[in-house]
């Protein structure tokens, strides 16, 4: 199963985008600053060895809450909230695939962007060359894109350089947390 993309998600995405500037970020790595967000106070850890670090969550704003409620319409059930804030073309996020042990696999996750146009790619675990234009898609100013349940299986996705100056992308990557 592909991801499905739809465009212009979000109808007030100006406002939100304000609203996320105003966030307290954290600035953990060179490639983007970071935010989590929960229902309910939680901790995650990202990452492995040495490169491993926690998180714990804030409340959602009244803002994300309603973003959240939204595609919980639809028989989701979202209960965690991880934001990354790409301030130019510099700023990336590498291949990997979000399968951490306290997500549940069995949902889909949703990304909703704010700002800037930037990619998202997706390939195969095992594939090898370029990524061909159809695992590519420009994720606009409040869209909403949709990886299927277990795709972080078998799949990676990144957000890559820009070729090109570009401002500040916010993204807000909903997904169903399960106690491990």
């Amino acid at each position: 199963m592909k991801p499905i993309y739809i465009p212009k998600f979000i109808s007030d995405a100006d406002a939100v985008l304000t609203h996320l500037m105003g966030l307290n970020w954290l600035s953990v790595t060179d490639a983007r600053l970071e935010y989590f967000m929960s229902t309910v106070p939680r901790s995650y850890t990202y990452g492995k060895g040495t490169g491993e670090r926690e998180y714990h969550s804030s409340p959602y704003t009244v803002e994300i809450a309603a973003i959240q409620d939204l595609l919980n319409l639809d028989g989701c059930d979202y209960n965690v909230c991880f934001l990354n804030r790409y301030d130019n073309q510099k700023n990336a996020l590498g291949w990997h695939a979000d399968d951490s042990p306290s997500m549940d696999r069995d949902h889909p996750i949703a990304v909703i962007s704010f700002g800037e146009e930037r990619e998202i790619w997706w390939k195969d675990k095992d594939f090898k060359g370029l990524v061909p234009p159809e695992n590519r898609q420009k994720l606009g100013h409040g869209s909403l894109f949709v990886m299927p349940p277990r795709f972080q299986d078998s799949n990676l996705h990144r957000i890559p350089k820009c070729d090109h100056e570009c401002g500040v992308r916010v993204s807000l990557t909903f997904r169903r947390y399960i106690e491990v």
